[in-house]
Parts: C-alpha cells; sequence; structure tokens
C-alpha cells in the first residue's frame, strides 16, 4: 500500500516590517495615510518607525525677518519679501533655451546675471547688493 500523497500547502506570507509598510505607503502617495499609520506606531511604541515620523512631518513655514518690514513697507524696499513671481516665471519660459543649465537671478522679470555655477553667480550679486529679493534658479 502506498502513502497518502501530501497536499503543498502555501506558506503564509510574511507580515511586512511597519517600515517597509510606510515606504510602500509614501512610494504610493499616500502621504496621509502613511503619517496616519507613523502615529499609531509610535502610539502603540514602535520605534522603528521613528525615521519615518521626521520624514513625514508636515512642513513649518516661518516668515523670514524681512517679511514684517516689507508689510509695514507695503511690499517696497530692498528687503521687501516678493509675493509674485509671475514675471519671473514668464521671463524663464520666454528665455529658457538659451540659458539651459545655467543659474539665472530674476526680479521683477528682468534678469540680474547668470552663471553656469551657483557660487560665483550669489556672490556678485551679493557684492553689487542685489542678492535679497532676488530669484535665482538654475534652468532646465
Amino acid at each position: 500500500m502506498s502513502a497518502p500523497a501530501k497536499t503543498h500547502s502555501p506558506e503564509a506570507p510574511r507580515p511586512i516590517p511597519p517600515a517597509e509598510h510606510v515606504r510602500r505607503l509614501v512610494e504610493a502617495n499616500r502621504v496621509e495615510e502613511a503619517r496616519q499609520y507613523v502615529e499609531e506606531r509610535r502610539a502603540s511604541g514602535d520605534a522603528t518607525v521613528e525615521g519615518w515620523a521626521r520624514v513625514l512631518r508636515p512642513p513649518h513655514v516661518r516668515s523670514s525677518p524681512g517679511s514684517a518690514r516689507a508689510a509695514a513697507l507695503g511690499g517696497r524696499g530692498p528687503d521687501a519679501a516678493r509675493a509674485d513671481f509671475g514675471a519671473d516665471y514668464a521671463w524663464l519660459r520666454e528665455n529658457r533655451e538659451a540659458f539651459l543649465g545655467h543659474w539665472v537671478a530674476l526680479s521683477d522679470g528682468t534678469l540680474l546675471d547668470s552663471d553656469v555655477a551657483l557660487q560665483p553667480l550669489v556672490e556678485r550679486l551679493r557684492a553689487c547688493g542685489k542678492l535679497v529679493g532676488a530669484f535665482v534658479v538654475q534652468v532646465d
């Protein structure tokens, strides 16, 4: 008489470690769900998600010291905070091809200076007093 045939039972799937679960949520653009999961794990004493707690912390926005003065000056003055970059973005759209790969400094749609390297550009802007309020960006 032959032995009964053994049925193969699939292994139970391994549980996903909490940090891996958070990573998958973030990669799926489910950030709010990841934040909630991290907070639940932290509340239960799980320290394996502490790094994710820092990464997923919502950004904290603070105004710069010049913002209060700019408001008092009606948005004018050398250190006035800029709220409208529309003219700068329009300049970038119109001049993008000519400045690809360069760093440009703009103010109200006017090119202040450009360079292939950021540091020399910043140093020149600072030396001539045009750094504060300038929109500095690399054109890509």
